[in-house]
């Protein structure tokens, strides 16, 4: 937080002396994205009053409590479980959330004689929560202005095919390129880095053993930061193979995945310490390829024609197992069942007998049929009757239906899924995916498929998906 910011929140809680308060105090979390890490809390508060451990306590135990209430009134400490130890004698107290537009972020407190705190003094102490409010907004606007700007570095480093990091100095804020994050010694870097910045290094180590040199930059708000460019040596591999639009959806859906069952892991509980540690690292792993993710998108949106669809044999009804197999656990989180219904291959003698194989790309059918299954469940109540999904074969097309007994779909809303527009063309958008209902129509008809829909408000939806084997 910048002296600016500072002396604005310290005109606050001065202004707050007309409230004739025993103490008045601000808890902030100024969250601390250290490079290469996951981002931490970092709590610091002001004060104005009276000021002792005793009050400090209190300050970190009702920021934890205020994440989940709008505001607490106290009207007397005495009588108080969590407060009585301040010893203040007739004194009342309030506790009010702050919120930037980034979420919680901190708390507003103050302790005032019981005689004077009436509903206008709590009116008047909200309003300044209001004012703090507003000081942080801005400040976090600027700061999101700076992150801009660096991303815009990281983009055109990216056109130019740089291996580049950027570090925003004083606050440890890096960004870095795509290129950078598939290099084999990047954790090296980083904490050569980290090192380096702490002690003032002229960063000739960087130079020498990874071919680094680095530039100051300037940043809006007075700001400077380094940027070390990376020029590999020849010996070094080549960089990974591109990833190309139906890749980085795929990708992006197997995150979806994954953190669904690190959700469920982290409520489960009971895990030992060498389970916890590794359920971290996969924590880090992920927002890292997450961020990898968003940049490579940012780069492809520069192109007008990503690869679109590739078409090779496929077993469709092991696609559609595998996904209701990684949706399950999120069913049984809401107490739903989710039932798999496939038609048997044996016995199936048609003008035009299958074996279940088709020839489709797999990775859109996989993001499509995610999709359909992922917002029956997702729509369903919880403990409602199960989610049904059902592949079977016809003649010429394999049909899958998914049935839920969810919130339905209004009459407006089902007109515009089925009367066929609200797909963008590829050349008007401002990037390379489509999402929702629009997307699985799109794959739908990229397969020479349809998708239809049933729906009653209240009662639940039937989605059909139909497409030919060939």
């Amino acid at each position: 937080m910048d002296r600016e910011t500072e002396k604005k929140l310290k005109t606050v809680l001065d202004t707050a002396q007309f409230l004739r308060p025993l103490s008045v105090r601000l808890i902030l979390n100024e969250m601390n994205e250290k490079m290469g890490q996951r981002s931490t809390e970092e709590l610091k508060s002001w004060f104005s009053g009276m000021n002792t451990t005793v009050f400090q306590e209190v300050d970190f135990q009702f920021y934890r409590i205020m994440k989940s209430q709008a505001s607490i009134v106290i009207p007397s400490l005495e009588q108080s479980r969590l407060l009585a130890h301040l010893s203040l004698g007739d004194a009342s107290a309030i506790f009010l959330p702050l919120h930037s537009e980034q979420g919680y972020c901190g708390c507003f407190w103050g302790c005032f004689p019981s005689a004077g705190f009436d509903e206008t003094a709590q009116r008047a102490f909200e309003g300044l929560r209001d004012w703090i409010n507003e000081i942080i907004t801005n400040s976090l606007r600027r700061d999101l202005s700076i992150q801009a700007t660096a991303n815009h570095y990281a983009d055109f480093l990216v056109q130019l095919n740089i291996p580049a990091m950027i570090v925003i100095a004083p606050d440890p804020v890096s960004i870095s390129n795509t290129l950078f994050e598939t290099m084999p010694f990047k954790d090296k870097v980083l904490q050569l880095i980290r090192s380096g910045l702490a002690a003032g290094s002229d960063f000739s180590d960087l130079s020498e053993l990874y071919h680094c040199d680095f530039h100051e930059i300037s940043f809006p708000g007075g700001k400077t930061g380094k940027l070390f460019l990376f020029h590999p040596a020849h010996e070094l591999p080549e960089p990974l193979t591109s990833i190309d639009t139906n890749e980085i959806e795929y990708i992006e859906l197997m995150i979806r995945k994954v953190s669904g069952t690190l959700e469920l892991l982290k409520d489960a509980g009971d895990l030992n310490l060498m389970q916890t540690n590794y359920r971290g690292v996969a924590d880090t792993e992920l927002a890292r390829l997450s961020r990898i993710i968003q940049y490579k998108k940012k780069h492809l949106a520069n192109f007008r024609n990503p690869r679109e669809v590739i078409f090779e044999t496929t077993e469709i009804g092991e696609i559609i197992k595998e996904v209701v197999y990684d949706i399950k656990p999120i069913a049984r989180k809401k107490k739903l069942d989710l039932v798999y219904e496939i038609e048997k291959i044996e016995g199936v003698r048609s003008l035009r007998s299958q074996s279940g194989k088709i020839i489709g790309d797999p990775w859109l059918l996989t993001l499509a049929i995610y999709n359909l299954i992922d917002n029956a469940v997702r729509y369903s109540k919880p403990e409602s009757k199960p989610v049904k999904v059902d592949l079977s074969y016809g003649v010429d097309t394999w049909i899958l239906r998914v049935q839920d007994y969810g919130i339905g779909i209004s009459p407006l809303d089902l007109e515009k899924i089925t009367d066929g527009g609200g797909l963008v063309p590829a050349e008007q958008q401002n990037g390379p995916s489509l999402n929702g209902i629009q997307f699985v129509k799109y794959v739908a008809k990229l397969h020479k498929g349809t998708l239809s829909v049933e729906s009653k408000l209240g009662k639940g939806s039937l989605f059909t998906f139909e497409a030919p084997y060939y």
